[in-house]
């Protein structure tokens, strides 16, 4: 391949890298970038690290937050946001600049597969403007900007990976492109829960339209669409078995769907999606909003472009209207007039934000944007076409460049609080005394010296801690019944102690309760049980000197999950090396 070809090939991910780089471009500092939930990001982020650095690949229960008496984080909220960030980490960068890194990857992820997709739909320019239009999106900018909802910024770049995972696996009969797309609905689960939850719909339409397009002929490939789909979930059952199966053991419900979570006060209003304003506030109830929720003025005027596009061109219908019906599918959901929907469908209440839904809108106008300039490119000849087409990939970029001013985070010593502050403030602010650096403040002595709590309600505390303890314990260990020798942590999530009781009674770990918790009393398997209104883990113990050991460690079920993920991944690489072979 000459260098002209290789140009002509890379272009259009180059656009999708400047649209990046105007995003990401007053990042480049030690600070954490301002938004909603930054600080909790990095908390969980410096747990996780101390976690992995002591072994502990995966702390389903991690013991730092709440004063030290653990949270099951981990083990219910999509990870895999997190594990992108450690691999910054562990190549040296600091947790607040890793944080920025995977931020930009993720940008970066979604604008490429945005832009492959749309390549194999429509054409190049096709991929440069769809990529663009993608990444630079108002919602996209607001969950990296002003909401820092790290989970769902990141599942941005998933579900164009899965659908063209799909499509080449219907349309080619590929078992690599099933696997990507496989992959792809694997990360999106592992990424947000809830944007997979929401998503799943979608990927259902474009699996019905890619079989009825491609796979009339042979059923080969609309199977192996289907095997993406079931591969996916099974890649994943390691996570969302455990999680889904065990939520009644935890407070998610009441804390996930009630008081500031509940879906009724969080729908948009018509003109929401084509007003123009832009802040870093929060969602209220009433059309006033201190964030934005349009869909975009660029994308508007590019989806209106695409009406056009559908009567000249007669084989790009199909996929217009698909994208049509995802965009207004996804606004209909976030307005009022489908409160019915939410009402009789029961777990949409866990979405919380109706708003949500523009994640689905973005995508598909962000697809349908596309093909306006790849028409602009085929209609306008050699010249002029060219020219129109470079318009249209580079409208997003003037039009949503004012949306990119990035805040960063402080705490307020007066206040005892965290600011978010624009990037010129920010530098100015944080030479001062009053104002201290997050990456500073925030260690994993100080996390467990501290009432930190893993989420911003108690989601995943277990059902049996009724009061949560304040301050972190004297020791891990205590005697109701006699007296505690020795403590030894001889690992993550793993304690022993010397104890001499006066009568029987029972020994308690200061980590809360939860199935997995095992222990041996000189040598031999107990049942942990309840103690306390705090919900601690305990095992009856009688008169005398006795060695106790507590370990964290798996349950039946989440060992078969993980079996299945295990096994579902050799099945698809073996699979798909046979095939490869076979083919030949």
């Amino acid at each position: 391949m000459n260098a002209r070809d290789l140009l002509r090939r890379l272009w259009p991910y180059g656009v999708v890298a400047a649209a990046v780089l105007l995003v990401s471009r007053q990042w480049w500092n030690s600070g954490l970038l301002g938004g909603h939930s930054s600080f909790m990001d990095l908390m969980r982020q410096v747990v996780l690290d101390d976690a992995i650095r002591h072994g502990d690949i995966w702390p389903r229960f991690a013991e730092a937050f709440y004063a030290n008496h653990g949270s099951l984080l981990f083990h219910f909220y999509a990870p895999l946001s997190y594990y992108i960030t450690e691999i910054f980490m562990l190549v040296g960068a600091p947790s607040t600049v890793a944080l920025k890194l995977a931020m930009a990857a993720g940008l970066l992820l979604s604008g490429v597969f945005m832009a492959m997709l749309a390549r194999e739909l429509f054409g190049d320019y096709a991929a440069a403007c769809a990529g663009a239009a993608y990444v630079l999106a108002p919602y996209h900018l607001v969950d990296v900007l002003a909401r820092h909802a790290f989970g769902e910024a990141l599942a941005f770049a998933w579900l164009p990976l899965a659908c063209w995972g799909i499509l080449g696996a219907v349309r080619d009969g590929s078992a690599v492109r099933m696997i990507a797309g496989a992959l792809g609905m694997a990360f999106l689960l592992l990424t947000h829960n809830i944007t997979a939850m929401i998503s799943a719909p979608v990927l259902a339409l474009w699996w019905v339209y890619v079989s009825w397009r491609y796979g009339q002929r042979k059923l080969r490939g609309p199977l192996l669409g289907v095997c993406a789909g079931a591969g996916g979930l099974l890649l994943a059952a390691f996570f969302w078995i455990p999680a889904f199966s065990e939520t009644n053991l935890i407070w998610s419900t009441e804390s996930l769907t009630d008081e500031y979570f509940r879906y009724w006060q969080h729908f948009v209003y018509f003109k929401q999606f084509f007003k123009l304003f832009w802040g870093y506030g929060g969602s209220t109830l009433g059309p006033n909003d201190g964030m934005p929720f349009q869909l975009g003025l660029a994308h508007w005027a590019l989806l209106a472009g695409s009406v056009a596009v559908f009567v000249k061109r007669r084989e790009w219908r199909t996929p217009l209207a698909v994208c049509w019906i995802i965009v207004v599918g996804a606004l209909f959901m976030a307005h009022f007039a489908s409160a019915p929907i939410w009402r009789h469908i029961k777990h949409l209440a866990f979405v919380q934000f109706p708003w949500r839904f523009l994640v689905l809108a973005v995508f598909g106008a962000s697809l349908a944007a596309g093909s306006v300039a790849q028409a602009l490119r085929d209609a306008g000849g050699k010249r002029w076409g060219a020219v129109l087409a470079l318009l249209a990939v580079m409208l997003a970029f003037p039009v949503y460049a004012p949306y990119t001013r990035s805040k960063h985070t402080l705490y307020i010593v007066a206040k005892d609080d965290w600011g978010h502050f624009h990037w010129q403030h920010y530098l100015d602010l944080a030479r001062q005394p009053g104002y201290q650096l997050p990456e500073k403040l925030v260690t994993i002595a100080w996390i467990r010296a501290n009432l930190v709590r893993a989420t911003a309600r108690e989601d995943f505390l277990p059902h049996a801690v009724l009061e949560i303890p304040t301050t972190p314990p004297e020791r891990d260990v205590i005697a109701v019944a006699g007296e505690v020798l020795t403590v030894q942590a001889l690992g993550p999530r793993h304690y022993a102690a010397e104890v001499d009781m006066s009568a029987p009674g029972p020994v308690a770990l200061e980590r809360f309760w939860y199935p997995g918790w095992e222990a041996r009393v000189d040598g031999q398997w107990q049942k942990t049980i309840v103690y306390s209104a705090a919900g601690l883990t305990a095992v009856e113990v009688g008169t005398g000197r006795h060695r106790v050991e507590f370990n964290f460690d798996s349950t039946p079920l989440r060992q078969t999950a993980s079996i299945i993920s295990i096994i579902t991944a050799l099945a698809l690489a073996v699979f798909a090396i046979v095939d490869r072979r076979v083919r030949r």
